[in-house]
């Protein structure tokens, strides 16, 4: 017997075992024994058969054609404990094809008495691997009980992205570890990390000393001052490459430029008389003296070449919004063919496209009124941040302490998964944004990022007709072992039904 189901109901109705009713779109599933099916983000077809595998112990073949996968499943396998020696063991193959469906980043996953793991690339080949971490338990057991199935997976959007504001508060190297692993546990792939602002400069420019001697010893008010090296950047871009995640850097220009102007004045314009650091909140205030391009475009340019020489990635974002002044547009057309002319594509915030730039550079959406359609017309592709959707840095729920400008009543996960990505024709991903006037440890980065950002993750990677809130509430909510084990000091979402959850504001 074999049983398609509907993707939003891949839990096959486990909560009929509660005495909830399935939806009526729901097949009905007879084989009750069948292990549950829990994915987050929701795959694009899955098809289960009846009966289960048995994992005890396993052999791993096609290691050397996928070294990224291979090592994501030789610690899937060796933290759970299974054993890899025994050659009368389950094989667990996997296996390269030239299948155009899959695109770059699809896989297809296959368990019956093996489990068969295939994709056109290595990172496609992870994803199966992550896929099949969630079908596991996340703590070790002594035998291992998988469905049988066939799912066959494809993102949606090739950005599914997080914006962290590393220059207002600091994240260590050993945080961003962290936190791109739990990245790759939901096939998220862009970490793009807001480097530069008014509060911080957190990025060394061997050029210029001083930023970082200066404006990487500052911070926004109760927050962590620091920055880092250039070999602690290439060590995370080499750590992120290997879990299917791509870092893209900001540096935020010509406003939001405080530490800046702060370790080098001359960047400031001669009548300006505030050099000092900054720990406030506010912004709007600073800009590079566009007056005197001799001075600001070379060291725009050094500094953008330094940028390039750590971070392979194919994009690079020089920021560009919240800024009047008569001569940004000339600015941000300037230092677009900069980024160009160094064969990387420029991301600017979508202030931006008043520039005259090519068709190809990124705008990515911040601001939910703003006036889009001319930009789109000229061909610019978009990556989707409305504040009011995916600006994670504001609460849980109405009332959590800190910033709460773009939406007073909060970001419940109920909204955030509401967005609907499907009028945005041009839109190439999505991307959440964690700001950190306000979120100054850790644990509270945790608790704004988890598990909102599995949601982004679902909404970037799973078609629209796929995904329904009640069916992502299910399969998240049965994934809370996975976040325990990664060590996530995760909001407890009632919605989810997490036991100590907090109570509903």
């Amino acid at each position: 017997m074999k049983l398609h189901f509907k993707l939003e109901f891949l839990l096959v109705c486990l909560t009929a075992l509660a005495g909830i009713g399935c939806d009526h779109r729901a097949a009905v599933v007879t084989d009750t024994t069948a292990p549950p099916l829990h994915i987050v983000p929701i795959p694009a077809s899955m098809d289960v058969t009846a009966g289960e595998l048995r994992l005890a112990a396993a052999t791993v073949e096609g290691r050397a054609a996928a070294p990224n996968a291979g090592s994501a499943l030789d610690a899937l396998l060796a933290g759970l404990n299974i054993n890899t020696q025994d050659a009368t063991a389950t094989p667990i193959r996997l296996q390269l094809v030239d299948d155009p469906a899959l695109g770059e980043e699809g896989y297809r996953l296959v368990i019956d008495d093996a489990i068969q793991l295939s994709a056109r690339t290595d990172t496609g080949l992870l994803y199966a691997v992550q896929s099949l971490r969630q079908l596991l338990p996340a703590r070790a057991q002594a035998e291992y009980r998988l469905p049988k199935v066939v799912i066959n997976d494809v993102p949606a959007y090739y950005w599914r992205g997080i914006s962290l504001d590393v220059a207002r508060s600091f994240l260590s190297v050993e945080y961003l570890e962290k936190h791109i692993d739990r990245m790759a546990l939901f096939k998220l792939n862009r970490l793009h990390l807001h480097l530069t602002d008014d509060q911080g400069w957190r990025i060394e420019i061997k050029r210029y000393p001083k930023l970082v001697e200066i404006g990487g010893g500052s911070a926004v008010k109760d927050g962590r001052a620091g920055y880092y090296t250039q070999e602690q950047l290439k060590h995370l871009v080499a750590y992120a490459q290997a879990r299917g995640v791509t870092i893209v850097p900001e540096i935020d220009m010509p406003g939001h430029v405080q530490a800046a102007l702060a370790s080098y004045n001359e960047l400031a314009c001669d009548d300006v008389s505030n050099l000092a650091t900054y720990s406030g909140v506010k912004v709007g205030f600073s800009v590079f003296c566009l007056e005197k391009p001799d001075v600001v475009y070379p060291f725009v340019r050094n500094v953008l070449e330094e940028v390039v020489a750590i971070f392979p990635s194919a994009e690079i974002h020089i920021g560009g919004d919240e800024i009047k002044h008569s001569l940004y547009a000339d600015f941000v057309a300037r230092t677009a063919k900069m980024v160009d002319e160094m064969g990387r594509t420029p991301v600017v915030w979508e202030e931006g496209s008043v520039a005259d730039m090519k068709p190809n550079v990124l705008l990515q959406l911040w601001n939910d009124d703003y006036a889009i359609d001319a930009a789109v017309a000229k061909g610019h592709p978009l990556i989707l941040s409305p504040c009011s959707y995916l600006y994670i840095d504001h609460g849980n729920y109405a009332g959590q302490p800190g910033a709460d400008w773009c939406r007073k009543e909060g970001l419940p996960l109920k909204r955030l998964y509401g967005f609907d990505p499907a009028p945005f024709k041009s839109a190439v991903g999505i991307e959440a944004a964690l700001w950190t006037e306000f979120v100054h440890t850790d644990a509270a980065v945790d608790d704004h990022l988890w598990p909102r950002l599995a949601a982004v993750g679902e909404i970037a990677w799973s078609p629209a007709g796929q995904r329904n809130y009640d069916g992502f509430v299910q399969r998240m909510g049965a994934l809370r072992p996975q976040l325990d084990a990664l060590g996530v000091h995760y909001y407890a979402e009632p919605d989810l039904g997490w036991a100590d959850a907090k109570p509903a504001h």
